[in-house]
């Protein structure tokens, strides 16, 4: 085995070239469909809606009348505005009912997360301007990397499930969508200035064009932000682009290409057991420090293993980053083919490229780590001493590039009082994923933030390169649907029956040598595949008793594939695996008049199959696994007030109960596989009680308001043997609008935020375990949690010409 270096610049700089010209070949493509398009007659404002049937009734943005057979909640640009700079769209919803959102910051620019009815996040669908964007594999989502709040016109979620139509195959859960800002019909700029605690910096610049001629208006946006971790050391950089163009072809049909491009080097925030907290504190992170390596020497030991886990070299923050980068780019048309037909097509692409920091020990002379076990291995010489003695820490992120064309397409014919659509998604995703060995120096410093090809130190004797991880992923999907809608008694009363058919079709490659995919006597194959599909039916019904008050009901089947970690599991039956499932039964009334809109929901869901990633004591991993069937039910309800005399006021309140039907099989005592006693006990993250109040004072040209929210317990591991307390939290905001008699047309407003405002310490994000005490010879496998932001206070000027 020999050590080589394959020259190159680092990665960060080619990523930063490649974004630059992605976004740019996307904008060429946008100028481009400008100038082509040809002047047509005079076309009303076309535009898919996301929740159906939504009307453009509000209590300051909080809250609007619904009328999809199903529950809903959405938030405008209305509330949107006066949220903290860099807020994300998880951060935006936080107040809806069922909703639990924990940032790991307090800003919105590091990674969150969600559960929602006991669905976490890679449960529920996210979709961006009609585009599903949860990863192809593990359908993870990623709210910090979309796009930037001032973009939006909504931000909403369907709490239990999505339609029949939705784009997504990765949802047991409900979905949330956010749906751009579309470009004005006027010429404007924005310029918005935000700064914080942790030195967070952030401008946003967005011009509108107005109409440039042929019926054809477009916006860019382009954001820059920076802001320090609030535990540890590193610095989060964030840069992110916006745009779209449309074009009005005239008759009702329009025709609209977005781009969404994100880059950014996060540094990560150290998840801790409640042991490690009560040692460490509420403030550690990753290591700041790390003690400089000893130069090589021929004929001595050199080992970089040094210290307790947490604090080792290892644990360095330097070398637990996460760098990223991704481009959405879509195509909507929307086409009225004649006066009762419409065909909407919409053509999409996600790329992204990046990964996960982590760092590893490898010895010179251990063949297993080198995938060389059972073969004749003599050693290899790492730090280029000449000697075979040492053991060296290298950077091994997490590593992936991925690339997901798909194409929507929906018609929708309607006659007398039935409306029909039927359409169809297809999408074929690419995911590759690996964990390089790249070098660390001296100091701590890898040789390259990103994953870098050009940077792989180490391989093998046959010429392979030295790997921890190594797979292709190929997902297909197809999925045909169709909806029927029927309008009865004036419109009084719609039903609505849809019925899809989800195939998911996975093949991989596992180019890890065999040593290095195999625990105990089990093997993960070379080329697994796994084909799953399913009928899912749905159901629904709206009555309008009057012009004020609605009531609903719906029962909706789901599906979700299982994620592509399972193919290179060992010891994983492709065969017997099946996927998630779930029936959502929902009914609910609603209420929207003059003065305060309401709503009242109901719903029982029923999970077979759940899959959950357990660490499997067997396998000595993390392994999606079945956890059986689980039971959640429960009630929602939402109110909001429109301005009266300058106050309006938001309440939303969510009970929920959970409980796991099975006991699950994850346990080894003395050899012997056990169950753990998990029947009947309620799922991990899932509060029973949720409740959000928001309340605003708005006069002139200033407002101010205050927001609250209450978290009950909630349990950390599955057989409830440790759980995390309630807490109550606060944020607060103040506005104001400089008059216009000094700004002339340049409309310029203040706000300032405060969130957790009492400076509430709290543990937010839960990484579960299985048991936190032994049981029955069974070793714990203990949770960890992410320490909620302190009090965070930022403020950011607008001004709009």
């Amino acid at each position: 085995m020999m050590i080589f270096t394959r020259g190159g610049a680092a990665v960060r700089e080619c990523s930063r070239l490649r974004g630059i010209l992605l976004a740019g070949a996307a904008l060429n493509v946008m100028v481009c469909a400008g100038a082509m398009a040809q002047e047509a007659s005079s076309a009303g404002d076309v535009e898919t809606i996301l929740i159906t049937g939504s009307r453009p009734v509000n209590a300051n943005g909080m809250i609007t009348v619904q009328e999809a057979p199903k529950s809903a909640s959405s938030v405008t640009q209305e509330f949107i505005k006066d949220q903290p700079a860099a807020a994300n769209p998880f951060q935006l919803i936080n107040l809806a009912p069922g909703v639990n959102s924990n940032g790991r910051d307090a800003t919105g620019t590091g990674r969150g997360a969600i559960s929602v009815r006991g669905f976490q996040s890679n449960q529920i669908g996210l979709i961006l301007d009609g585009v599903p964007v949860n990863d192809s594999g593990t359908f993870n989502v990623y709210p910090q990397e979309y796009i930037d709040a001032e973009n939006l016109s909504q931000v909403y979620i369907m709490q239990g499930a999505g339609d029949a139509d939705t784009p997504n195959v990765g949802e047991t859960g409900g979905n949330i969508g956010m749906v751009i800002q579309k470009p004005s019909d006027d010429f404007h700029v924005m310029v918005q200035q935000g700064l914080g605690d942790n030195s967070l910096r952030r401008e946003f610049v967005r011009v509108d064009t107005g109409d440039i001629g042929f019926r054809t208006k477009a916006f860019i946006s382009y954001s820059n932000a920076a802001v320090d971790v609030w535990r540890g050391e590193g610095t989060t950089k964030r840069q992110h682009v916006d745009a779209s163009i449309a074009h009005d072809i005239g008759d009702s049909s329009r025709i609209a290409l977005s781009a969404f491009y994100n880059t950014a080097e996060t540094y990560s925030y150290q998840a801790l057991n409640k042991a490690q907290l009560a040692q460490y504190g509420y403030d550690f992170n990753f290591a700041t420090a790390y003690a400089p390596t000893a130069p090589a020497v021929n004929g001595t030991v050199q080992n970089d293993n040094n210290g307790p886990l947490l604090t080792q070299r290892s644990n360095y923050y330097k070398l637990a980053t996460n760098p990223f980068e991704n481009l959405v780019v879509s195509v909507k048309g929307n086409f009225a083919l004649t006066d009762n037909i419409r065909l909407d097509v919409q053509p999409y692409l996600w790329y992204g490229f990046g990964g996960g920091g982590t760092a590893g020990y490898f010895s010179e002379t251990n063949a297993a780590q080198f995938g060389v076990a059972g073969q004749k291995f003599t050693g290899v010489d790492l730090n280029g001493d000449g000697d075979k003695l040492d053991t060296k820490l290298f950077y091994n992120p997490f590593a992936q590039q991925q690339m997901r064309p798909g194409f929507l397409t929906r018609g929708k014919w309607t006659y007398g009082h039935n409306e029909l659509v039927m359409g169809f998604q297809y999408e074929i995703g690419k995911l590759r994923e690996w964990k390089p060995l790249l070098s660390v120096d001296a100091y701590g410093n890898p040789v390259s933030l990103w994953p870098d090809l050009y940077n792989e130190h180490v391989v093998r004797a046959d010429g392979s390169v030295v790997r921890t991880q190594d797979q292709k992923t190929t997902t297909e999907v197809v999925r045909p649907f169709v909806v029927d809608t029927l309008n009865l008694f004036d419109d009084k009363l719609a039903l609505s029956v849809g019925l899809q058919h989800s195939q998911i079709n996975r093949s991989g490659i596992n180019y890890l040598p065999v040593s290095l995919r195999t625990a105990g006597n089990a093997v993960a194959p070379t080329r697994p595949e796994l084909d799953q599909g399913k009928f899912v039916p749905s159901a629904g019904a709206v009555y309008h008793i009057d012009d004020s008050n609605q009531v609903f009901v719906s029962a909706t089947q789901t599906f979700r594939a299982t994620d592509n970690s399972a193919l290179y599991t060992p010891g994983v039956n492709l065969s017997t695996i099946q996927p998630e499932t779930t029936v959502d039964l929902e009914a609910g009334y609603r209420y929207g008049g003059p003065w305060f809109i309401s709503s009242f929901t109901i719903f029982n869901t029923n999970y077979s199959n759940r899959q959950q990633s357990l660490f499997d004591v067997t396998a000595n991993t993390t392994v999606s696994k079945n956890i059986g069937g689980v039971i959640i039910k429960g009630m929602e309800a939402e109110v909001g007030t429109k301005p009266i005399d300058g106050f309006s006021a938001y309440l939303s309140a969510a009970y929920t109960q959970s409980h796991l039907k099975n006991d699950i099989y994850v346990g080894l005592a003395n050899g012997t596989t056990v169950p753990l006693p998990t029947a009947g006990k309620q799922l991990t993250d899932t509060p029973e009680w949720l409740v959000s109040s928001l309340l605003r004072y708005e006069r002139d040209n200033y407002f101010a308001q205050i927001q609250g929210k209450y978290t009950a317990h909630r349990f950390s591991s599955l057989t409830n043997d440790e759980e995390v307390p309630s807490f109550y939290t606060f944020d607060v905001a103040a506005g104001y609008t400089l008059p216009e008699s000094l700004t002339g047309r340049f409309n310029t407003r203040l706000v300032l935020s405060v969130t957790n405002l009492f400076d509430k310490r709290y543990l937010g994000g839960i990484n579960f375990g299985n048991n936190a005490q032994p049981y029955n010879g069974v070793a714990a496998n203990l949770p960890s949690y992410q320490p909620a932001p302190p009090r965070f206070i930022s403020a950011k000027m607008t001004v709009t010409y």
